[in-house]
């Protein structure tokens, strides 16, 4: 999904051995590409066997499994193939980011092509032309390139300012609070919990989530405090500083309900900040969705292409997905449409 936009290899040097990023980029495609097919064109199929289908009938439940297993069962290992293409479009994210020559450039073709794909999107996995509660993964992609410019400019220009430490006090108070306020959150894991034992949830925004936030802000800032104390001012301003960058991407995408939305952006934030092995930068990010879905395990097996990536581009494929995406979606409806499953 991000364009690898790093210098190409010397024609008169050996190539190097290992996987190239336009290896890991089709790889991501292809990968997708077999989601999408099942998300699509397979689901689809399934759910236009369920009409008349009644729910309340176990026996016609049964039935309706049984004999639609097999296309159940295919559904459900493309899907989780699919698992492998997200860790690998964040990389190739990160690694764009830092061999750009222009980073707002770069941006700017995110942004455009977010817009360019809503309605594929929506038309392909919702049959509406505009579908405002699903967007699609070049927001979350955008999100997570500006979360990481914000980083940049942070340690660029802002570290020497005398306000600094104000941004980390941000920093530690916004992190209680979006801990609390996300559907991925720690109010999230009380109310699972809650709910197993057949109590009333918590309404994060109601007086017990206030204050939740409240609680957790000060912990926060307790922290804040000591690493202020051990590290020095600017370090720990620094560190907050970025949390509150982070928790403004994670909310930006949480609230906007982009593709793998917060933890998407997280994804990007761990593998940047691992950047310096892509090895443990692959590892920390497939740990990250794991933990948002135990689905995401297949994504896993990125790690054995990672371990033999050599850090070249390989071919100069830099707008092969940006145009596939879109292009891909727009066919998978059209097919869908002809097959009349929608």
């Amino acid at each position: 999904m991000s364009n690898l936009e790093v210098t190409a290899p010397n024609a008169m040097s050996q190539k190097k051995k290992g996987i190239y990023g336009s290896t890991l980029k089709i790889v991501a495609i292809v990968t997708m590409l077999i989601d999408h097919i099942g998300a699509t064109i397979v689901q689809y199929s399934i759910q236009s066997r369920q009409t008349g289908l009644n729910l309340t009938n176990t026996q016609e439940l049964v039935n309706f499994y049984a004999t639609n297993s097999t296309l159940i069962i295919v559904n459900t290992i493309m899907r989780l193939i699919g698992r492998i293409a997200f860790p690998i479009f964040c990389f190739l994210l990160v690694e764009g980011f830092l061999h750009t020559r222009n980073v707002w450039k770069y941006a700017l073709r995110l942004g455009i092509f977010a817009l360019v794909s809503e309605i594929p999107f929506d038309l392909a996995f919702s049959n509406h032309l505009y579908y405002p509660q699903y967007q699609n993964v070049y927001f979350t992609l955008l999100i997570g390139l500006i979360t990481l410019i914000g980083f940049q400019k942070l340690q660029e220009k802002l570290q020497d300012k005398s306000w600094l430490p104000v941004l980390g006090v941000a920093g530690a108070i916004v992190m209680g609070i979006a801990v609390v306020i996300s559907p991925f959150g720690f109010v999230q894991y009380i109310n699972n919990i809650l709910w197993a034992l057949g109590q009333d949830n918590i309404n994060p925004y109601g007086s017990t989530g206030i204050l939740l936030a409240i609680i957790l802000s000060l912990i926060a800032l307790g922290v804040f405090a000591i690493m202020c104390k051990k590290s020095g001012v600017k370090k720990a301003s620094l560190r907050f500083a970025d949390i509150l960058i982070l928790a403004i991407g994670m909310l930006a995408a949480e609230y906007l309900m982009t593709d793998y939305s917060a933890f998407g952006v997280l994804t990007i934030a761990v593998m940047y900040g691992l950047r310096k092995k892509p090895f443990r930068s692959m590892l920390g990010g497939c740990i990250t969705l794991a933990i948002m879905s135990v689905s995401e395990i297949p994504a896993f097996l990125d790690l054995i292409l990672v371990h033999k990536y050599n850090g070249e581009r390989g071919l100069k494929m830099k707008y092969v997905f940006y145009i596939f995406y879109p292009a891909h979606l727009l066919i998978l409806y059209g097919i869908c449409w002809l097959m009349k499953i929608i």
